[in-house]
């Protein structure tokens, strides 16, 4: 899997809970708090790269 802001790794060694948020009945991983960070402060900018929103 690979965190939708960045591309980098997501992996399963930190089940961390600041690395997931839910938005829209889902719930996306990220790898690191910058990123996840980035992500609620424009959801659709990641979810709908082409501006498929």
């Amino acid at each position: 899997m690979d965190c939708l802001v960045c591309g980098g790794p997501v992996t399963d060694d930190d089940q961390s809970n600041y690395r997931w948020h839910h938005t829209d009945g889902q719930w996306y991983r990220f790898d690191d708090i910058g990123c996840r960070n980035k992500f609620i402060g424009n959801p659709d900018k990641y979810l709908y790269p082409e501006g498929d929103a």
